[in-house]
């Protein structure tokens, strides 16, 4: 489903007025969240008179709706009142305005300036929220909660959202963000209305991840003829490990993904192949070398590799034995 679909099903939904509470919108594209900010302002504006819908959607035009509330992840901190999402809301609501709504989270990153600090969305967020919600309504019959990035909730944030979203009251709407079902309690996520959004490798860092494919991939293939690659080799896995740990878990994800397509390609499947190169990786020769016989062990390696980053393993000694797995693996074929 293209996803132009997507968005006619919220629509729909808004039109329909019958409001499901919850709602995921997942997969990588980052058009979800223009999405759910294009669907948060029918939902506040259903019901109301032509000055009063004017208004509204001005308001959340400019995302400041006193109805609508945006959760996303912050770096954590030891003074409570910058522990929650209100302390940098002014900076959020300016980035998101600025970039188009085409957020990420490194460019979130850079507006913090947190360098390699992790970003999470706590339980002192999420209580914020639950205090808030518990007023009543002040321009519109809904009050609808956005959750970008909603995979970085932690186990007690989720908890806590958990029991809200499961006792709403009356007429609010959760919408959760996120790239893939799983990455939200299950409980969560059988509470939602699930809209998927295509994977078009348009995530933050995708020419990184690519480009850092694509120096593994050369290495591997030519240490039959050149010995001193094993050294680069050792190289790469040095550098792939400096990134943060959500950064290298998307980049397992990212090769997983660019193995699949390279299959498709491969079979001639190509009305299913949305990869396009964005560096110098050649995508054409590599989909000749992916095949049935070997797809399963090539994504297995990275597969490995990411179970291993979830369960905090050393990140050097996983790369380094992704990087010596993937060689192994290339050259049985």
């Amino acid at each position: 489903m293209e996803n132009h679909s997507q968005i006619e099903e919220l629509k729909k939904i808004a039109d329909s007025k019958r409001v499901p509470n919850a709602i995921m919108l997942y997969g990588s594209n980052n058009e979800k969240l223009k999405a759910a900010l294009d669907f948060s302002k029918m939902i506040l504006s259903l019901n109301l008179d032509l000055e009063k819908k004017r208004e509204s959607e001005m308001m959340c035009d400019k995302l400041n709706h006193p109805d609508f509330h945006l959760i996303f992840p912050i770096p954590s901190s030891a003074k409570k009142d910058e522990n929650i999402c209100d302390f940098y809301a002014t900076n959020w609501k300016d980035y998101i305005l600025d970039s188009k709504l085409n957020a990420t989270l490194n460019g979130w990153k850079d507006v913090l300036n947190c360098g390699n600090k992790q970003l999470g969305i706590g339980v002192d967020s999420v209580s914020s929220l639950i205090k808030k919600l518990s007023v009543s309504s002040f321009n519109s019959q809904y009050k609808v909660v956005v959750f970008w990035e909603a995979e970085r909730l932690n186990v007690e944030a989720s908890n806590k959202i958990l029991k809200t979203v499961e006792e709403p009251g009356n007429k609010t709407v959760f919408i959760f963000l996120c790239k893939r079902k799983t990455d939200l309690l299950p409980t969560i996520v059988s509470r939602c209305q699930t809209i998927g959004f295509n994977n078009t490798f348009t995530d933050e860092g995708s020419s990184e991840f690519e480009k850092l494919f694509g120096e593994l991939l050369r290495s591997a293939f030519l240490i039959r003829k050149d010995l001193t690659q094993g050294a680069k080799i050792i190289g790469w896995a040095s550098k792939a490990s400096r990134l943060d740990k959500e950064s290298q878990k998307s980049f397992f994800r990212f090769s997983i993904e660019l193995i699949r397509q390279s299959f498709l390609k491969n079979i001639n499947a190509t009305s299913l192949v949305s990869f396009e190169a964005k560096t110098d990786f050649n995508f054409d020769s590599f989909s000749k070398y992916v095949t049935k016989n070997n797809i399963e062990e090539l994504c297995g390696q990275f597969e490995n590799a990411n179970y291993q980053t979830i369960r905090n393993g050393n990140s050097n000694m996983i790369m380094t034995g992704l990087a010596i797995g993937l060689t192994k693996s290339i050259h049985k074929h």
